[in-house]
């Protein structure tokens, strides 16, 4: 699709048209907009904007919109739709997309949205599952043919299929007559052979499926590793219970990628550069307060060698230094495993492996910056004995940083939490304790030749 306008001008006569209660002109206008500026020019309006352009858009029009809000405002926005009006919204709607917004009404209003709904057959099934496994993310919209179709019947019956919701289908599945799974045909496949080719002939039997209870995740990287459009869902025995097409799961990678990113740096996983000042409040001060606490126990490290500083005040210059280095070592190399990890990269046969490529790379890396740290110290207080402490400490911490960065994320995996959460927080305030104990610790040991 071509688009032929400057969205920020249509965007201002659009909002203008809103403002100035003309909304016959408004909602002519909005129709002619991309679904995706649909839902910027939405999210830009105050609530009683909003409610005018709820207004104004029909079933079809807010069908398009909720397709392209993220699942926050769509929620939000669902609950304040009455229910005869929301169930259409949703009948025009993916299965997947129209289960996702049932689940997040109360469960009073998502009874009456349901008993409204012509779709609610093929969208109550999907309420059993959790959201974030391939049961809930699946859709019940694709197409089934039988083994003794030919390719030109079933082009006949995908001609007479109506998509839901503007749904693609970029695969046909082959079910016996009890619904088991037996065979997947190619569209391009099926449209490029001889009308009169059995489909048996055409189907793909080495079938990459998953069960309904299989992670999001997992779903996303088969989808990546093969190549696939669609990932079928099936049961136990192997009946077919639905599909998970290739958008979806793009939307699961790039909302994993987000929420790992923002655990490892201590935000709130829904923290927006705009959420309202409340939300923002609420998601992160808690993490900050617990650095600040982690912080105390950095300082009261220091504070068991304060004699040492009194006496080795020298000691103090170099301790941002090492504290600061070995933190950026351990959270770069977090940042590697747990992409690592979420990217199915690791399995628990590659640790061994891995702590030996970290520990040789700290001893290296060690080497060189306590080196040149080392040299600095010589440099300020011509004292080899400091210099020399200065390179053990700085050795010592980038060594450990790297073992505790390969080590945290793995060890979540293996208790059933979450990677991410080895954030920085927490890696770094290790990290400044254990520079501290070495850069100290060897000082006080050395105390004589450095007063």
């Amino acid at each position: 699709m071509t688009i032929k306008y400057d969205f920020p001008t249509v965007k201002e006569e659009v909002l203008e048209l809103l403002r100035g209660k003309r909304p016959e002109r408004a909602s002519k206008r909005i129709s002619r907009l991309h679904p995706a500026d649909r839902s910027e020019l939405f999210q830009e309006l105050d609530p009683a904007g909003q409610e005018i352009y709820l207004s104004v858009v029909g079933p079809a029009g807010l069908a398009d919109l909720f397709e392209h809000l993220d699942s926050e405002t769509r929620s939000e926005t669902a609950r304040r739709i009455p229910p005869s009006i929301l169930a259409r919204v949703l009948d025009a709607m993916t299965s997947d997309d129209a289960a996702d917004v049932v689940q997040s009404l109360p469960d009073d209003a998502a009874e009456m949205v349901m008993a409204e709904m012509r779709t609610a057959g093929s969208v109550r099934p999907l309420l059993a599952y959790p959201a974030e496994t391939a049961g809930g993310l699946m859709t019940r919209g694709y197409v089934e043919i039988r083994p003794d179709m030919t390719a030109g019947e079933a082009i006949a019956l995908l001609r007479s299929t109506q998509p839901p919701g503007g749904e693609v289908y970029y695969y046909l599945y082959v079910v016996s007559p009890g619904n088991k799974l037996i065979g997947v045909v190619n569209l391009r496949q099926l449209i490029t052979a001889n009308p009169s080719s059995p489909v048996t002939d055409l189907m793909t039997r080495e079938i990459i499926s998953v069960l309904p209870g299989t992670d999001q995740e997992e779903c996303a990287r088969l989808l990546q590793r093969y190549r696939l459009r669609a990932l079928p869902v099936v049961d136990s025995d192997g009946n077919l219970r639905g599909a998970i097409t290739a958008d979806d799961l793009v939307d699961v990678l790039t909302r994993e990628a987000t929420e790992d990113m923002y655990k490892m740096a201590g935000v709130g996983v829904k923290e927006r550069a705009l959420s309202p000042l409340r939300e923002s409040l609420r998601r992160r001060i808690p993490h900050l307060v617990t650095n600040l606490a982690t912080a105390f126990l950095s300082g009261l490290t220091v504070g068991t060698f304060e004699g040492t500083i009194s006496k080795a005040a020298s000691l103090a210059v170099f301790m941002p230094i090492i504290a600061g280095h070995g933190g950026n070592t351990g959270t770069q190399v977090a940042t590697i495993v747990v992409r690592s990890v979420a990217l199915d990269e690791l399995k628990k046969k590659d640790t061994l492996s891995l702590l030996a490529k970290e520990i040789s790379f700290g001893l290296i890396h060690g080497c060189l910056v306590g080196a040149l740290t080392a040299a600095l110290a010589l440099a300020l207080y011509q004292n080899p004995w400091l210099a020399g402490v200065v390179f053990f400490a700085m050795v010592g911490n980038v060594v450990v940083a790297g073992i505790i960065g390969s080590i945290t994320p793995l060890g979540l995996r293996a208790i059933g939490m979450d990677p991410a959460l080895a954030s920085a927080i927490y890696l770094t305030t290790f990290t400044d304790v254990i520079g501290f104990l070495m850069l100290l610790g060897a000082g006080t040991l050395l105390l004589s030749h450095l007063s």
